[in-house]
């Protein structure tokens, strides 16, 4: 709620009732006058809208089976969900200021902007009042009168532009709403928002066993069989009139009547009631209150209330330019469902998933920025866009899925990241490539060989790999993998060289031992002679130079993310006694050590034991033996490569910006 002053502020902008009591004024005095009514038989649709702060779905579905709430009990209730889906660009807080302005927008927070109580954000997208009057349906006055504090604020903008005729804020009391929703009502408003907060008051207050709320929610039942009998009024001496009746809730609240900002089940479920027919295949009327969030997931949300109203006023919606999160409720035609987004690993695309309700009739279509990329099979329900041509940078893009003819949209948001050309420059001196594809594994330079280190004991399977192709899944515990040299091949006796690869771990491995990835040398000491890149606890990778005696260099403390591929690299001068390391991971980013001295080792002597490499080992394939405590397990590789040169920093970046393997070099 906002604060009293800001809320006197805002009864004292807007048409306020002021006082705390039953006996306050019922309007401003610039809201005393009633529009004229329309002529007899003027007909066409209504809404009513009955808003109510507090009255969770549990509280108000037990009310009912206790018979108490006789009006409610009229109307086919169902439980809905607020609050988007955590952990996606839709969440918002299940506070009262975001989840109105979902009821008034039928969008997330990622397109209305309200993401707390202050009143310091104004609403970013367009509500019904705006839909409605821009349609010219359904073409009367609209007014609300509202109890919460924080309505005022979220509507004086529509109505100084003229899309709200009639704003009450009454500050608190519900009878001042009553009073003055079935005067519009009376008087021919095409749309009456009536908003009360009487059982939040209480459970904040008691919670809910003290009685008194209990008591707010037989009075807000008591209001409603008056608003209702507005209604039946009204539709008697105007047979021509259609009203849609809709009761609705802000959010749930925790087991102690509180309003909190987690993102629990009870705080996201809310519910709605309409004297309408729903859609059996998209609401169940009486339904068990969700109990965990994939029940929520698939009930309908506050976002569907203004396609409901667009769909009774009549409103078309154009799919090129609808920006609504959910979809009517009351037709006969259901479209999709649960739209949901999620970026590709490199950033560079972005997959659509939702759920299809009921059958369709036709193809599905997929609209980005209103022009249509793709037209999908009526069961589809994934479809990656990665059709795109344009510079690095953060981006949305509203797309929209038209299925059974009934437009939904989905407000996705990327960092995109351009891909780059691998560097033709990456063929000069490359020495051995293993792309690692299929098995056997063979070295497209005819450099070396890669197999188990006993042909009965294979410990590599092929699994997925970041290119779509496949990648080396290596299991120690099996049997860990040797990289043997042809003759006179060994890259450590050139001058200058590296070694880089794409690398993936759980980083169960990763303890205080450690334990090697791609070792020459006996590593038992890192002291020892030889080369050793080394997985370490906390997901540490370590690169060790060394050459007997204890004499030896390392590089360490840079990190891999766990589960993500990850570009290794290590170079060496032996020439200019100066090596570095790289380590470019998706989330962490690039973290690398340049042309760091070599000041202890003898770089004659990094071929180690001189026969070859042990992979997910060191080269005396019995690391574990030699080192208690160290584990063996599962690591992953893919596009192994060693050249016999210095490669840039600028040509590993396009080896990871690229996204292609090096075979597509034709190495």
């Amino acid at each position: 709620m906002l604060a009293a002053t800001m809320i006197a502020a805002l009864a004292a902008t807007l048409a306020g009732c002021g006082g705390g009591d039953d006996t306050a004024p019922t309007t401003a005095p610039n809201d005393t006058t009633i529009k004229t009514p329309p002529p007899a038989g003027a007909g066409g649709p209504r809404v009513l809208l009955v808003g109510v702060d507090g009255a969770t779905y549990a509280q108000v579905q037990g009310a009912l089976l206790r018979r108490e709430l006789p009006n409610l009990a009229r109307l086919n209730l169902v439980p809905t969900a607020t609050g988007g889906m955590p952990g996606t660009i839709t969440a918002q807080p299940p506070l009262d200021a975001p989840s109105w302005a979902t009821v008034l927008t039928g969008a997330w927070a990622n397109r209305h902007g309200i993401e707390d109580d202050t009143g310091s954000t104004a609403l970013q997208a367009p509500t019904v009042f705006r839909y409605l009057r821009a349609a010219g349906k359904p073409g009367l006055q609209q007014g609300a009168s509202t109890s919460s504090g924080v309505l005022p604020g979220l509507l004086k903008a529509e109505q100084e532009a003229g899309m709200l005729d009639t704003l009450v804020d009454c500050a608190g009391v519900d009878s001042c709403v009553t009073q003055n929703a079935v005067r519009q009502v009376q008087s021919g408003y095409g749309v009456v928002f009536a908003q009360y907060s009487a059982p939040a008051q209480a459970a904040e207050a008691g919670g809910f066993g003290n009685g008194a709320y209990a008591t707010a929610l037989a009075g807000i039942d008591k209001a409603l069989g008056e608003l209702l009998g507005a209604v039946a009024a009204r539709s008697q001496g105007q047979p021509g009139e259609d009203w849609l009746v809709m009761v609705t809730t802000s959010h749930g609240l925790d087991a102690t009547g509180a309003t909190t900002t987690v993102p629990t089940v009870e705080n996201r479920t809310a519910f709605l009631a309409t004297n309408k027919a729903l859609n059996g295949a998209l609401a169940k009327p009486g339904a068990a209150a969700p109990d965990t969030p994939a029940d929520l997931s698939a009930l309908p949300t506050e976002a569907d209330l203004v396609p409901t109203v667009l769909a009774h006023a009549g409103v078309a919606l154009d799919p090129a330019t609808t920006r609504l999160d959910g979809s009517a409720l009351t037709t006969a035609n259901a479209g999709v469902r649960a739209i949901g987004a999620s970026i590709s690993q490199y950033n560079d695309a972005i997959t659509l998933s939702w759920q299809n309700p009921t059958e369709a009739f036709g193809v599905t279509r997929v609209l980005r920025d209103g022009v249509q990329i793709a037209s999908l099979g009526p069961e589809v329900r994934q479809f990656t866009d990665k059709a795109f041509n344009m510079a690095t940078g953060l981006y949305q893009f509203n797309y929209t899925l038209v299925r059974n003819d009934v437009p939904v949209s989905y407000l996705a948001q990327i960092h995109y990241v351009k891909p780059v050309m691998l560097a033709p420059t990456l063929l000069n001196g490359l020495a051995t490539y293993f792309s690692l594809d299929s098995k056997p594994f063979a070295d497209a330079k005819n450099a070396a060989t890669l197999g188990p280190w006993a042909a009965s004991l294979d410990g590599g399977t092929l699994a997925a790999d970041n290119f779509s192709g496949q990648s080396l899944q290596l299991d120690s515990r099996v049997d860990s993998y040797k990289l043997a040299y042809n003759a006179a091949a060994d890259i450590t006796q050139s001058p200058q060289f590296t070694i880089g690869f794409w690398f993936r771990t759980d980083c169960a491995q990763g303890n205080g031992t450690g334990e090697p990835i791609l070792s020459n040398k006996n590593y038992i000491s890192g002291g020892n002679p030889g080369i050793a890149v080394a997985l370490f606890g906390s997901c540490e990778i370590r690169f060790n130079l060394g050459s007997g005696s204890g004499k030896r260099d390392d590089i360490n403390g840079m990190k891999v993310s766990a589960n993500q591929w990850a570009y290794l690299a290590l170079s060496v001068d032996a020439a200019a006694r100066r090596f570095s390391a790289y380590v470019i991971d998706p989330v962490l980013g690039l973290q690398r050590t340049e042309n760091k001295a070599i000041t202890n080792t003898d770089v004659t002597k990094l071929a180690g034991l001189g026969t070859g490499w042990g992979v997910n080992d060191d080269a005396t394939h019995n690391y574990v033996g030699n080192n208690p405590g160290a584990l063996k397990g599962v690591m992953g590789f893919n596009d192994l490569a060693m050249w016999t040169r210095v490669l840039s920093l600028d040509e590993l970046k396009a080896i990871t910006g690229a996204r292609q393997p090096l075979s597509t070099l034709n190495p």
